[in-house]
């Protein structure tokens, strides 16, 4: 978890969430949504954004979601 809180639900969010967040909507975002909130703003079902994550690590095409080993 970071110290970034959701802006519409104030749940702790993690890197993921965040790193989806600046990926989907800007990358500079300085204010973030968790899954559960993003996927009812976008009207998809959350298993959807977690399979975006796991992709996104998965292939590394995305800076934002690098891996920290």
């Amino acid at each position: 978890m970071t110290k970034h809180k959701c802006m519409q639900c104030r749940a702790a969010l993690s890197g993921d969430e965040i790193a989806l967040h600046r990926k989907l909507f800007s990358r500079v975002a300085r204010e973030f949504l968790c899954l559960d909130c993003m996927s009812q703003m976008m009207d998809v079902e959350k298993a959807k954004l977690i399979s975006l994550i796991n992709y996104y690590h998965r292939t590394g095409e995305c800076a934002l979601f690098a891996k920290t080993d």
